[in-house]
């Protein structure tokens, strides 16, 4: 997010119909947050005009209100426009307890979305497809091959890691020590390390792969400088939900995780504080800048203290869980416990998955963190045997 900006953004795909005054348009968000949104418009408005725009939220209900556009995209360009809004009173708490809803779950709800959308019936990996139907697998930065993708985890562990294993620098002796002179002066007050080789990221499900120079925020967290259309620059922060290519045509590309590295990411599935659920607004939070907590403690998934468990016992510990997260999809609710995890053993597989608890309806599940094709969510089926993790 730019440094300007008043709020957070979070990339969230929701259904979006705007009455613009040529014509209702159907399309779907990129970004939202307390103050606005943005999204990709074909037909555009010019800046400052007024319309009505109705959001469609997960969980069916529609939100309503008065859009007007702040920002567009320049002449011959693709991108998304920037739409500030408005709310009636009966709306905004819904608008607000949604954006902070995301605020805390970030994009882990987004991938229990796409699963939820597919029907749920089959196991899958949730990172084969955005909630577009776009295919995570992407063109090779050099025009050809393969690339493959992992989270960066909810808490920024992917970049932790990049600037943990890897040289970094300040940046007057970085690579914007050769830029042109406000470049320079910019990345100096808003900068304290530049990593040395830059990594590809998908900053949402539909974008294309960029190469990006990640960087420390002198105010906490991770991002890189943006220069917009007509010069002026930002700080874009990185909210923790974007992809990291890990592998082109079959080998390891910079920052070349291993499989203990890409386990720690995969741990890293909540932020700190859990957000007050939907049916419970709060009043608008004051937000001066997006950032990875400083009190961040990392999962354990390699805990020593296994406990065998049956489908009921697993059901008595979902009870007794004391955090437990909500959201409904149409007629389903899933139930999520970021506090209990497991490792399933399946005949069919080579090795156990271990993920948290997932309840969709009468089905008990597993949102698989750590194993082959993860993330994933499966249905625990007859014949499984099932552990329940402990910190030993």
């Amino acid at each position: 997010m730019l440094g300007s900006r008043r709020f957070p953004r979070y990339p969230v795909n929701l259904r979006l119909r705007l009455q613009l005054p040529n014509g209702e348009l159907e399309t779907t968000t990129d970004e939202i947050s307390l103050a606005g949104f943005s999204a990709p418009c074909s037909d555009l408005p010019e800046v400052g005009t007024s319309f009505g725009f109705v959001v469609h939220l997960p969980d069916g209900t529609l939100v309503t209100g008065t859009a007007c556009a702040m920002r567009l995209p320049s002449a011959g360009a693709t991108g998304s426009a920037g739409f500030s809004c408005e709310f009636a009173a009966a709306q905004q708490p819904l608008w607000e307890a949604f954006v902070q809803q995301e605020q805390g779950s970030g994009g882990l709800w987004r991938m229990l979305g796409r699963y939820a959308s597919a029907g749920g019936g089959q196991e899958r990996s949730l990172l084969e497809k955005g909630p577009l139907g776009v295919l995570f697998r992407a063109e090779a930065p050099e025009g050809h091959g393969v690339v493959r993708l992992h989270m960066v985890g909810e808490n920024g562990e992917a970049y932790r890691i990049a600037f943990e294993k890897h040289p970094s620098e300040k940046p007057e002796v970085s690579a914007f020590a050769n830029a042109e002179p406000k470049v320079q002066e910019f990345a100096k007050r808003a900068v304290t390390r530049v990593l040395h080789h830059e990594v590809f990221l998908k900053r949402a499900p539909h974008a294309a792969l960029e190469s990006l120079r990640l960087v420390e925020m002198a105010k906490g967290g991770y991002g890189y400088i943006l220069q917009q259309p007509g010069g002026k620059l930002g700080l874009m922060g990185l909210h923790g939900s974007e992809l990291v290519a890990i592998e082109v045509d079959g080998k390891s590309v910079f920052p070349f995780f291993d499989q203990g590295e890409l386990d720690r990411i995969a741990g890293d599935t909540f932020r700190v504080s859990a957000m007050p659920p939907v049916s419970e607004p709060a009043s608008v939070p004051v937000l001066k800048e997006e950032r990875f907590s400083e009190k961040y403690v990392h999962k354990k998934v390699d805990s020593q203290l296994r406990i065998s468990c049956t489908p009921s016992q697993l059901s008595e510990a979902m009870d007794a869980s004391q955090r437990v997260q909500t959201r409904t999809y149409g007629p389903r609710t899933l139930r999520l416990f970021p506090d209990l995890w497991l490792e399933v053993q399946r005949a069919s597989w080579s090795s156990a998955a271990r993920g948290f608890a997932v309840e969709d309806g009468d089905a008990l599940c597993v949102f698989v963190l750590v194993g082959p094709d993860a993330p994933k969510v499966i249905r625990l089926e007859t014949g499984d045997i099932v552990f329940i993790l402990r910190e030993g």
